[in-house]
């Protein structure tokens, strides 16, 4: 019991933009000057531990062999949700003309259209870079997160969110510019300019799962552009649907096996340091709300319990509530958006318009 009396225990709360979690803060009383401290602070403040730890005793951290980790995944996760939900829905003319209503994010990806030649980090490094680099200044896009992945043929590909409006055919034109530059169209182009109709169907359908007229479509746009303008990138716009923004983020962190490394280039030495994703500095400053329960004039999870959508996960020192706030009307959504927009522009962070 005298151990038990010199923690204090205070009830507290962490908010995302679809997750409440309760839990208890603990801090460690000193008897002797009467206050105290965060147990957190007082675990790290016992350097004494560490005196004796030199570079040959310090365990080398391992290769991630391209698969993500299970908190790198949950931080990527909170990252597309907080991108999400900040988003302004907004209506938007495309480059053919067409409008988009509602539209919230895209949902880009970016493939090589031949073999890959040279080790992903390169690849990273000489034309994903390039690109978001040529994007970002030419759209003044501040806000996104990608995930590098391969296809089944040892390629790699990039998927980016953003809340940036960017047309399919300008981000065409601007990555399959990087492609040229770093020998993938010529590569392309070698592979298919002498195939016949038939022959590119067995090459990029060797099942026949498409339909036949679709493939003569793609077979006569590629030939009418001298196969310089390869199908390189694929789009998708993603409008005020959470489903979407959880699918999303859910793709973003599936990994493919135990040993994703599916070409010769790649290996653990000139891998270790590769980012399998990132985000703009704007999102990696939105993290979760924490505070007192008794620090709010309200009670956070009754109001969350409002939302149509709700699920609870209780744990051993948690208890955590996921909620839609898309299905929450009145005064607790404006409760817990007047939370998260106040914490969002305390960082610094501003939507896209």
């Amino acid at each position: 019991m005298k151990d038990f009396n010199k923690y204090v225990f205070i009830p507290s709360f962490s908010l995302e933009p679809n997750k409440v979690t309760s839990y208890n803060s603990v801090f460690v009383r000193d008897s002797n000057s009467n206050t105290i401290k965060s147990i957190h602070e007082c675990r790290s403040s016992r350097p004494e531990k560490f005196k004796n730890v030199t570079e040959s005793n310090v365990v080398s951290r391992s290769s991630h062999n391209f698969s993500i980790s299970d908190n790198a995944y949950r931080t990527l996760k909170r990252r597309i949700n907080w991108l999400y939900y900040l988003a302004k829905s907004k209506s938007v003319k495309t480059y053919s003309g067409k409008e988009i209503f509602n539209f919230k994010m895209g949902f880009i990806t970016l493939t090589l259209p031949s073999k890959q030649l040279t080790c992903t980090k390169d690849v990273t490094k000489n034309l994903l870079n390039n690109f978001l680099t040529e994007i970002r200044e030419k759209t003044g896009m501040e806000n996104y997160v990608w995930r590098l992945e391969f296809q089944k043929n040892g390629n790699v590909h990039y998927h980016i969110v953003t809340d940036t409006y960017l047309d399919y055919f300008f981000i065409l034109k601007t990555w399959n510019r990087i492609l040229k530059l770093n020998g993938y169209i010529d590569a392309f182009k070698a592979k298919f300019q002498d195939l016949t109709l038939s022959q590119y169907r067995d090459t990029v359908d060797k099942h026949h799962k498409t339909p036949f007229n679709l493939i003569a479509k793609r077979y006569a746009k590629a030939k009418a552009s001298n196969w310089e303008s390869p199908p390189s990138v694929d789009v998708k716009s993603v409008i005020s649907n959470q489903a979407i923004s959880n699918y999303i983020a859910k793709y973003f962190g599936k990994t493919d096996g135990e040993n994703p490394i599916a070409n010769e280039f790649d290996n653990s030495e000139n891998s270790s340091n590769l980012r399998l994703w990132f985000c703009s500095r704007s999102l990696s400053k939105l993290k979760t709300i924490s505070n007192f329960c008794e620090a709010v004039v309200f009670d956070i999870f009754s109001i969350v319990s409002y939302s149509k959508k709700l699920r609870k996960v209780i744990g051993r020192y948690a208890t955590s509530m996921y909620f839609d706030i898309s299905s929450m009307r009145g005064n607790p959504r404006k409760w817990i958006e007047t939370i998260l927009k106040d914490y969002s522009l305390r960082q610094g962070y501003i939507p896209a318009s």
